[in-house]
């Protein structure tokens, strides 16, 4: 009678085991296709926007003075009436370096679009080399004490924000961007065609 039981309950076991087998891989089969857009969940279709965004509603831009790498302070607000893009990096985030190329091809290509990079935490001394060795013409901006970082609530590097004409923010993205990424925002804001 005992070996009956332990039959029993051994099989019971397996089936229930089974069953979690099946509901964990249906799962994630789910969840992969959900993540892969082969499927959708229903409701209303979500824009087209790139991954990783954040589309705003046009909250202010926080206006900011911060000096260049030659001592030249910056503000914000003097670049109202322009599309500006703001990327926050530093000489240590290897993606953030993997970006600047594609902003110094885009700042040079379109002179109406102003790009500010603004290294986090950082001295002169550490950036001002990198830079002359990229190559990079546009603003480089030093925030020593990640004061303006912690005003635009910046939790990873690379993250950009794009400011339309009237100093609103329209986006913000987190990570390294694509070339497609960022002609998608610069398209929508209407700051290249």
């Amino acid at each position: 009678m005992t070996t009956s039981k332990t039959k029993n309950s051994s099989g019971l076991l397996k089936v229930v085991i089974g069953l979690w087998i099946v509901i964990f891989v249906g799962a994630a089969v789910l969840i992969g296709l959900v993540l892969t857009d082969k499927i959708s969940l229903g409701g209303p279709s979500a824009p087209e926007f790139p991954p990783l965004a954040k589309i705003e509603s046009g909250s202010l831009a926080n206006d900011f003075q911060l000096s260049d790498l030659d001592g030249n302070t910056i503000k914000l607000s003097d670049f109202r009436g322009k599309i500006v893009v703001v990327n926050f990096w530093a000489t240590w985030c290897i993606p953030c370096l993997e970006e600047m190329p594609m902003f110094q091809a885009y700042t040079s290509q379109y002179p109406d679009i102003a790009l500010l990079g603004i290294d986090q935490a950082e001295s002169q001394n550490q950036v001002a080399p990198l830079i002359e060795k990229m190559g990079l013409t546009y603003p480089i901006l030093l925030d020593l004490n990640a004061k303006v970082a912690e005003l635009y609530r910046v939790s990873i590097l690379p993250s950009t924000f794009f400011i339309d004409q009237e100093g609103m923010v329209r986006f913000r993205h987190y990570g390294v961007m694509s070339q497609d990424q960022f002609v998608y925002y610069l398209q929508t804001l209407g700051a290249i065609e």
